[in-house]
């Protein structure tokens, strides 16, 4: 099984291969930022469709309900 690097290793190895460790701090930066709007999109996401279930389920009791008078 392969071992995963850490980032702290990475860096180390790029530093020590004479390449530049800015270039990869400040892809750091955008990473960290793109991973933060996913996030915010992925909660928003889950946040509606908690929505579109909890009216799907009011509705569906109000029909049971209905349903229920109905029948009594």
């Amino acid at each position: 099984m392969a071992k995963e690097l850490t980032q702290t290793e990475i860096k180390k190895f790029i530093a020590s291969n004479g390449l530049a460790l800015d270039a990869l701090d400040e892809r750091d930066d955008a990473l960290e930022a793109w991973q933060q709007e996913c996030n915010v999109l992925i909660r928003g996401f889950v946040n509606y469709v908690q929505d579109r279930f909890a009216s799907i389920e009011h509705r569906l009791d109000r029909l049971e309900d209905r349903h229920r008078h109905q029948t009594d």
